[in-house]
């Protein structure tokens, strides 16, 4: 610190202090140390409405009122059948072509499987969950963030399941399968 207006400058003798000497102590006040807590608490307390708001928020929203971007465009060749457990379509597209997330979302399942090869699950805000199924190569790791538009995977021809290259993709609301075809435009 510079000595000027009033300021007077006060050496520490030599020896005595030196920067991140661990044998300084300085006591803590009490009052302090509530007021402290009570900050934080009002911190936590403030972070658990933000949650409580956007939670309630996004929750609310009607599918039919949500944006999806479409994971690629091309002919449905195969479309939702609950009845025969198909829970998504079949959309044909060139090889090579990227499959991109439909919302913004966490990354949740990145594998492969015997029946579906390589298979990529997002969880997007609204409680819903997007699969996308057989493609060639898979782009992201569980526990990456993607923005919608974002490409997550190239569309292939991987599972048993599979009988050329197209997207299986499925869309999940609260644990149930809806019909993608409803609430995306895929031509």
């Amino acid at each position: 610190m510079l000595a000027g207006e009033g300021e007077t400058l006060q050496e520490v003798p030599e020896g005595q202090y030196a920067p991140g000497d661990s044998n300084l102590h300085i006591d803590r006040i009490e009052e302090d140390e509530m007021l402290r807590q009570e900050v934080e608490m009002d911190e936590i307390r403030a972070i658990g409405q933000t949650e409580d708001l956007r939670t309630q928020r996004v929750a609310e929203v009607p599918l039919e009122q949500l944006y999806f971007t479409p994971p690629l465009t091309g002919e449905i060749s195969a479309g939702f059948m609950l009845d025969k457990k198909h829970f998504g379509v079949d959309i044909l597209a060139p090889r090579n072509t990227p499959v991109k997330a439909v919302m913004d979302g966490w990354v949740i399942a990145s594998d492969w499987t015997l029946e579906t090869g390589n298979t990529i699950g997002i969880q997007h805000d609204n409680n819903l969950i997007s699969f996308y199924k057989h493609n060639s190569a898979l782009l992201k790791e569980i526990g990456s963030y993607v923005k919608a538009g974002e490409a997550v995977a190239i569309i292939g021809n991987s599972g048993t399941l599979s009988d050329g290259p197209h997207l299986h993709f499925e869309l999940w609301h609260k644990g149930v399968p809806v019909d993608p075809d409803q609430y995306i435009n895929f031509n």
